[in-house]
C-alpha cells in the first residue's frame, strides 16, 4: 500500500528515506547505494545567492547556516506529521546542486505544499524573520511512477519578506539548476580597502553581516541589539587600539576651565573620594590608559582632526564580533578576568576581577593597559585590534535608536549610521567596571555624555 506523504531527503550526499506518516529516517551514507522504490516523486533542488556556511573560509562571511523545510498537506495550516526537517546548509553541496530533498504524495493529489526558511541559527533553532529567508510554494501533482525536478531559490534580498503564503504559494521553476548561484549575492563581496591604513589601524573588509543577536540581554536600562538587521559595509580603517591619555593631550583639543584646568576630558585628580577619570591637566600617572570621561563632541572632534571619525556602531560590531558569527572576540562565552578586562569594581575575593579592594578610601578604579586582555583581540591581516570587547565601551558615530527605530528600519541597511541630533549616544562593547554576559559587544546603549566608563577610537575610510 503506498503511504501518503513520504518525503526522500537527498542533502549532504547521502539520500535519507524521510516518511512522511511513518517517521522514519535513515541518515547514513550507505543509504545513497539502497534501491529507491518506483513511486512517482517531486524533486526539488534547492539553490541561493546567499554565502552559507560550509564556503571558503577566505570568502563572504556566511550569511545563513540552517534550512527549514516543512510540507503541508493540501488544505492543511500545519505540516504533516513527521513532514518538518531541519537541515545544515553547506556551500560545497549547494555549488555542486547536491541539496535537494524528494517527496512522494499520492498520485494525481493537487494542493501540496512546502514551505523553505532559510535562517541564520545563533545557537538557537527558532529562525526569526529579520534574518530568515521564506519561500512558500507549490509541489506539483505526480503519476504514480517517474521524477518530477523542480528549483527553489532562497534570494538574499528577501530577507524578512517571505514570499508566498499557504494560501498563495509561488509556482518553483522547472527542472534542476543548470549551476548554483551559491555565495553571488553582490552585497556579500568582500571588498577590500582602496588605500594603505594610517598608522596604528587596520583595514576592514567591506561585506555583509547581521548586526544584533537574538541571545543579548536588553531587558533593563536604555538598550537594544537583540533585533537582528542584514547590514553590508564598505571597506574601512579602524584604529587597533583604543585613545590614550597621552594620544589626546598630543592633540592640543582638551577643554579648559577659566583656571587652565581640564574639564573635557574631566580632570577630577584632586578629588580623592569620587574621582572616576583618567586624564589630568599636566602629564600624570596614566597616560598610557585609555582616556575616559571623554564628551562625544571631544572624541568626535579629535578621529576627525586625524583625517576620520568615530566608528559606527555596526563598524564596530563587524569587528567584535567577527561579523556576527559570534557574540565577542573571546566566543559565546564568560571571559575570564586574563582575557578580557572587565569586573574591575569588584575584588576577586566578591567574584570580581580586581586585584585590590576598588572600595578602599582613596582607590580609583580605572582601565587598563592596552591589550590586557589576553582573548579580546581580533586579527585582521596581521594587526591586532585589541579591547573591542571591553576595557573601556567606546563612543560610536550613532544617536541611539530602539531596533525599531527610523534608523534600523528596511531589511538590508547599507552603511547605516543614525545621525539624529539626540540627548544620548550610542556606546558599543563592555567596560572595565561591568561583568559579563551583560554588556555583549552585539549589545548597544544609549548614554548621557561624558560617561566614565567611555573611551573612543577612530575609523578612517
Amino acid at each position: 500500500m503506498r503511504v501518503p506523504g513520504r518525503l526522500i531527503t537527498r542533502a549532504f550526499g547521502s539520500v535519507a528515506r524521510w516518511l512522511g506518516l511513518a517517521s522514519a529516517l535513515c541518515v547514513v551514507d550507505a543509504c545513497a547505494r539502497d534501491p529507491l522504490p518506483p513511486l512517482g516523486q517531486v524533486l526539488v533542488y534547492v539553490d541561493t545567492d546567499a554565502p552559507v556556511s560550509g564556503g571558503d573560509p577566505g570568502g563572504p562571511a556566511p550569511l545563513f547556516d540552517r534550512l527549514r523545510v516543512e510540507i503541508f498537506a493540501p488544505g492543511d495550516e500545519t505540516p504533516c506529521a513527521g513532514c518538518a526537517r531541519e537541515l545544515v546548509l553547506d556551500a560545497g553541496k549547494l555549488a555542486r546542486r547536491a541539496f535537494s530533498f524528494g517527496f512522494a504524495p499520492r498520485p494525481r493529489e493537487l494542493g501540496w505544499r512546502v514551505r523553505l526558511t532559510m535562517f541564520r541559527s545563533s545557537g538557537l533553532s527558532t529562525p526569526r524573520r529579520a534574518s530568515s529567508v521564506e519561500l512558500v510554494g507549490y509541489l506539483p501533482a505526480v503519476g504514480e511512477e517517474g521524477v518530477s525536478a523542480i528549483t527553489a531559490r532562497l534570494r538574499v534580498d528577501e530577507v524578512g519578506a517571505p514570499r508566498g503564503t499557504l494560501d498563495a504559494p509561488v509556482l518553483f521553476e522547472d527542472g534542476a539548476p543548470t549551476e548554483s548561484a551559491v555565495g553571488t549575492w553582490p552585497g556579500a563581496r568582500v571588498v577590500d580597502c582602496a588605500r594603505p591604513p594610517p598608522p596604528g589601524a587596520a583595514c576592514v573588509h567591506g561585506g555583509a553581516f547581521f548586526v544584533g543577536d537574538p541571545r543579548v540581554n536588553v531587558e533593563r536600562g536604555q538598550v537594544a541589539g537583540a533585533r537582528e538587521h542584514l547590514v553590508v559595509l564598505s571597506p574601512y580603517h579602524l584604529d587597533a587600539r583604543e585613545v590614550t591619555v597621552a594620544d589626546l593631550r598630543a592633540s592640543g583639543l582638551a577643554v579648559l576651565d577659566s583656571r587652565g584646568r581640564a574639564i573635557d576630558p574631566v580632570d577630577d585628580m584632586r578629588d580623592a573620594l569620587a574621582g572616576r577619570c583618567d586624564y589630568t591637566t599636566a602629564t600624570g600617572p596614566h597616560e598610557a590608559l585609555p582616556v575616559t570621561c571623554v564628551s562625544w563632541e571631544l572624541a568626535r572632534r579629535f578621529c576627525q582632526a586625524r583625517g576620520g571619525d568615530l566608528p559606527t556602531e555596526a563598524q564596530l560590531e563587524a569587528v567584535a564580533t567577527s561579523r556576527g558569527s559570534k557574540l565577542a572576540p573571546w566566543g559565546d562565552r564568560d571571559p575570564s578576568c586574563a582575557e578580557a578586562s572587565i569586573g574591575l569594581s569588584v575584588a576577586r575575593s566578591g567574584g570580581g576581577c580586581a586585584d585590590v579592594d576598588p572600595t578602599a578610601i582613596g582607590s580609583r578604579t580605572l582601565p587598563a593597559a592596552p591589550g590586557a586582555g589576553t582573548a579580546d583581540r581580533v586579527d585582521l591581516g596581521g594587526v591586532a585590534i585589541v579591547d573591542v570587547g571591553a576595557n573601556v565601551a567606546e563612543w560610536t558615530r550613532d544617536a541611539f535608536a530602539d531596533d525599531d527605530g527610523a534608523c534600523w528600519s528596511g531589511d538590508v541597511l547599507r552603511d547605516p549610521s543614525c545621525v539624529d541630533a539626540a540627548a544620548r549616544r550610542s556606546i558599543k562593547g563592555a567596560d572595565y567596571l561591568t561583568l559579563p554576559p551583560e554588556y555583549a559587544p552585539a549589545r548597544r546603549a544609549g548614554v548621557p555624555e561624558g560617561d566614565a566608563r567611555v573611551g573612543f577610537r577612530c575609523a578612517y575610510p
